[in-house]
């Protein structure tokens, strides 16, 4: 009876501990931003301070917002290797898994015509269904199509007709997606010259690469890293567009949002 009163609990025992680590699993993301929110000497908080040989993507993460949106990396030259530069007759795409936090990483393609989904006019695009880490609803004017946060795709859906997918999508500010103030660089300045230039021709294709930048544990994007180069060489670029939107200050930990003051 002994035995069998010991059996019965270790059982409860096990079953807690099950129940307990599972629902630490569906929770991590909060657990971990509660202890990065402990201050700024927490070891998570520092990651990036523990390695001698910072990569590229940290010092992207580090730099600073001074007003101008968009910049140019390399002098704006794109830094693919041979190998990645194989212009075959096909075009692709390849997208990253999810990180352990569920947030998109590098997505790579080689783009072409063939790629390039129906015009709008013939086939309306499908709503944006995706809720992207850190994504919240907040209007940023009175206007009902004014908001801070949009689903920003990484391999914009002109380039190959590619909607809801979750491993493709970010949260991104207005300002980063598609900037509509006079003058202003944006994720769409450099996605419609690109466009442009598939349009030109089936022989053209370019090799494409978008990279969100984030820092640490953060859910939201400090900015999107681009790089483009052509079968003909003849357009390139190199930048890095900050996920900014001016007027707002921005929690990149949760993607919570209010007004500067």
């Amino acid at each position: 009876m002994k035995n069998y009163k010991r059996g019965r609990f270790a059982r409860r025992i096990l079953l807690v501990l099950i129940v307990l680590i599972g629902i630490a699993y569906l929770n991590r993301v909060t657990i971990l931003q509660k202890i990065v929110s402990i201050g700024a000497q927490s070891q998570v908080v520092n990651l990036e301070k523990q390695s001698s040989t910072p990569t590229q993507t940290d010092e992207l993460a580090s730099l600073n917002y001074s007003g101008q949106t968009v910049v140019e990396i390399n002098n704006n030259q794109p830094i693919f290797n041979k190998k990645e530069l194989q212009f075959q007759q096909d075009g692709w795409q390849k997208l990253s898994s999810l990180d352990w936090l569920g947030r998109p990483q590098v997505a790579n393609a080689l783009l072409n015509q063939k790629l390039m989904p129906p015009s709008q006019k013939y086939k309306a695009r499908e709503r944006l269904t995706i809720k992207t880490p850190g994504y919240h609803a907040i209007k940023t004017g009175t206007n009902n199509t004014d908001w801070l946060y949009n689903r920003s795709h990484l391999i914009g859906y002109q380039f190959t007709g590619l909607n809801n997918e979750g491993r493709n999508l970010i949260t991104g500010t207005r300002q980063l997606n598609a900037d509509s103030r006079v003058n202003a660089k944006s994720m769409v300045t450099y996605e419609t010259e690109v466009a442009d230039y598939l349009h030109q021709s089936t022989d053209h294709y370019v090799r494409y690469q978008v990279t969100p930048v984030y820092k640490n544990v953060e859910l939201v994007p400090r900015g999107v890293h681009m790089m483009a180069q052509s079968n003909d060489g003849t357009l390139k670029f190199n930048i890095y567009v900050f996920n900014v939107q001016d007027g707002w200050q921005i929690n990149y930990l949760n993607g919570k949002a209010k007004r500067s003051e």
